[in-house]
């Protein structure tokens, strides 16, 4: 176990930590597991298991690489759901948003239930910066089979199966076999349109306009 000394001033006791641990010697083969055990205002408690190797130790300095967030994130259950830059819209696939997530400690949103669904939609729509537009998609961690017509999560768990966008969707059948990837569609504030939910296209489409949502567990 060890204590992580953040070494900044920080307003709030962080809404997330993202740590890694790696021997601080680049040359050396030890891996590790790091579990975060409580995150304080000026520290955060971990806990830190060598797994190349089923015993020993040798002596070693490690360095834990970590990233926190404080921010106007949301919560649902165990998760916490937060926007990297509410503002920030650009052309992104799948593969992309993804890696626009990883690179924060976090992950793509499964979508569980329709309560997680309202959730998600409902603080996503207050949270994001929309400006002269009145729409923006985020992509969701979840697959969609369109010979099964079913929705997987990220962990092969059934994910949600409703609130889909008006015209057709989702699109299924073997003409439209590539649209695995599932988008969610959010109308602004000011909007009145009911062209809303989510919707499956092609993981490999850059879709334009996208405000990505990331989603971690708590500790």
């Amino acid at each position: 176990m060890a204590v992580v000394i953040y070494r900044m001033c920080l307003p709030k006791v962080p809404d997330y930590v993202h740590a890694t641990a790696r021997p601080s010697n680049p040359s050396l083969p030890h891996k590790f597991n790091l579990t975060i055990l409580e995150i304080k205002r000026a520290t955060f408690v971990v806990e830190i298991e060598r797994v190349d190797q089923a015993t020993g130790w040798d002596w070693m300095r490690i360095t834990v690489d970590w990233s926190s967030y404080i921010g106007d994130g949301t919560v649902y259950q165990n998760l916490i759901l937060w926007f990297p830059d509410a503002a920030d819209r650009r052309g992104m696939n799948f593969t992309t948003a993804s890696k626009y997530c990883t690179g924060d400690g976090g992950r793509l949103v499964d979508i569980v239930d329709k309560a997680m669904y309202d959730v998600v939609y409902n603080y996503s729509r207050q949270t994001v910066v929309f400006g002269s537009h009145d729409w923006v998609d985020i992509w969701l961690g979840s697959s969609y089979n369109t010979t099964t017509d079913t929705v997987t999560q990220s962990n092969g768990k059934p994910g949600y199966h409703g609130d889909w966008y008006p015209n057709g969707y989702p699109y299924k059948g073997s003409e439209y076999e590539t649209y695995t990837g599932l988008l969610l569609d959010i109308k602004s504030p000011s909007s009145t349109s009911t062209d809303h939910g989510m919707y499956n296209n092609p993981p490999t489409l850059g879709t334009a306009a996208v405000t990505q949502l990331c989603s971690t567990n708590l500790m």
